[in-house]
């Protein structure tokens, strides 16, 4: 079964009023080798109360990563055909991809989100600078993407690290 189709049951669980760790047992106790994937699900879906307070912000959050994705190609114009366009093809589709997640609300893209928004800005920062106002725009749009992205993952998805569920200090995994 793969994440989606499992998170999407774990969602329906959650929904009929079963509890995160009773819904964990129950995944565990039927393949416990899987108990980091089940946790991981489990702890990047997000809670009620805190996907209502966080829904507008998040929403803003995939619609500037859209906007990134854009002024990546902004900035990037005129493009000559004699260079490599691969990484500019990266740039731009790795934020549309990102904000398909943003849009699901999957808690596990924010710090990667984060993460590849802050090199991309120190990239941007060090390599080309502020050579016109598409490049200022984004440099911009980046800053509050990683404001958000950081926010929505420390306050919505405290129990999760950057690749995977985190642990408490009885080796039990936080839902």
């Amino acid at each position: 079964m793969g994440l989606l189709d499992l998170s999407n049951k774990i969602t329906a669980e959650l929904e009929s009023g079963l509890s995160r760790e009773n819904i964990f047992q129950k995944y565990v106790k039927a393949d416990p080798d899987k108990a980091v994937k089940y946790a991981y699900c489990i702890a990047s879906i997000p809670k009620p109360e805190l996907r209502k307070k966080y829904l507008t912000i998040n929403a803003l959050l995939s619609v500037l990563l859209v906007a990134y994705s854009a002024l990546t190609v902004v900035a990037e114009l005129p493009i000559n055909p004699q260079d490599p366009t691969l990484f500019i093809v990266l740039k731009t589709l790795i934020p549309l991809v990102f904000a398909y997640f943003t849009f699901r609300f999957h808690g596990g893209a924010y710090r990667l989100i984060g993460m590849w928004c802050v090199y991309d800005m120190l990239e941007s920062l060090m390599l080309t600078g502020v050579s016109n106002l598409a490049s200022a725009l984004k440099l911009l749009v980046l800053f509050f993407v990683i404001v958000f992205a950081f926010l929505i993952a420390r306050r919505v998805f405290s129990n999760l690290k950057v690749l995977g569920p985190r642990i408490d200090r009885n080796g039990r995994y936080l839902l």
